[in-house]
């Protein structure tokens, strides 16, 4: 809930460089990320979930200011270490805005692995894996992924193959510190940048030839979050052995 974010308990400093103005400052949402997520399998079933973080113009520069970097180069070994510790780190505490539920029990996302970052035409993009291990059986297992900050300081869309989809721009209050923020941002917000549902590919990787895999997406209720008016959307994953 709204009232409730954790991002009210960092520090001012660390606030204004990640997703990461006071939250009273203005309207909901502050930051965009584009979330490619992929299930990757191993011998046993389920691995991980590997994502890929493409950021908006204003959070990278707001990343890039924190660790100093100023020039137009790619970023350096102790660069990208620095923005690994004084931002990708800070949000283990939020379970990486990663909700997972396995067979329809939740599981709470303990760490990251294998954290990686680059510029991509003076954007910011994190690659990173969940490690969920789930070994498949002769039933059926579920896994459910929603990808959101339930703050709604962050808006995360599901990338796909054509890319973001929307431009936040569009909004109004987009940037505006005179606006605060509301019960009604989430409503302004997607009807102004017109909110669509996923059309993209489920992806998977690893063996998969060995499981009887089926992909869908589902409106959750379920995680529904910021007055309960978001309704997130989750990738799904059904699996078995043959």
């Amino acid at each position: 809930m709204f009232a409730s974010s954790p991002f009210r308990l960092i520090i001012p400093a660390i606030l204004a460089a990640f997703f990461l103005i006071p939250s009273t400052a203005f309207a909901h949402p502050h930051a965009f990320v584009a979330a490619d997520v992929s299930f990757v399998f191993d011998e046993e079933g389920l691995a991980g979930i590997h994502q890929r973080w493409d950021m908006d113009e204003m959070l990278t520069a707001s990343i890039l200011d924190l660790i100093q970097k100023y020039d137009d180069g790619p970023l350096t070994p102790a660069e990208a270490k620095a923005v690994e510790s004084e931002s990708f780190k800070l949000i283990k505490e939020y379970d990486y805005f990663t909700h997972i539920r396995i067979d329809g029990k939740p599981f709470r996302v303990q760490w990251a692995t294998d954290f990686k970052v680059e510029l991509n035409d003076r954007k910011m993009v994190w690659h990173f894996t969940i490690p969920c291990h789930v070994k498949a059986s002769d039933r059926d297992r579920e896994i459910v992924v929603g990808v959101f900050d339930d703050s709604f300081y962050t808006f995360v869309t599901y990338a796909s193959e054509n890319g973001h989809q929307i431009d936040p721009t569009a909004d109004p209050l987009y940037l505006n510190a005179d606006a605060p923020p509301s019960p009604d941002d989430f409503q302004r917000f997607s009807s102004h940048v017109q909110l669509g549902s996923f059309s993209g590919t489920i992806r998977t990787a690893g063996p998969t030839d060995r499981f009887e895999l089926r992909t869908n997406v589902r409106t959750m209720p379920s995680m529904a979050y910021y007055y309960e008016q978001i309704v997130p959307e989750a990738l799904i994953v059904n699996f078995r052995r043959p």
